[in-house]
């Protein structure tokens, strides 16, 4: 398994999920995945770097936790002053996410 390993400029979203989990007690990304209503395989892709946050999943995350959007991006070190959702939705990064949900709708329909 790969692991997320910080840039040289400290953003590391690992550090969010990890305090996500605590903050929702979960034992597990997979709990994590139930409680923000989003599949598990996203979180990893997450987790291992090979995505970004999205705007999307950061506004899930603002509800579920009841943390500040500005709260969970200073956690895994974005410092930005803005968020750009087009960086995110017209990107190959949209299309990745959106073939996450359509397999993880298709495992849900077996």
């Amino acid at each position: 398994m790969k692991t997320s390993r910080p840039s040289s400029d400290g953003y590391d979203p690992g550090r969010l999920l990890a305090a996500l989990r605590m903050n929702l007690e979960r034992r597990s990304d997979n709990g994590l995945a139930r409680s923000l209503e989003v599949p598990g395989q996203l979180i990893q892709k997450v987790r291992n770097g090979e995505i970004p946050v999205t705007p999307e999943l950061l506004i899930r995350m603002e509800e579920v936790s009841g943390w500040s959007a500005r709260q969970l991006r200073d956690m895994m070190g974005d410092r930005r002053a803005k968020f750009r959702f087009e960086q995110v939705r017209n990107s190959p990064v949209g299309e990745m996410i959106s073939e996450i949900y359509a397999l993880a709708d298709a495992k849900k329909a077996l």
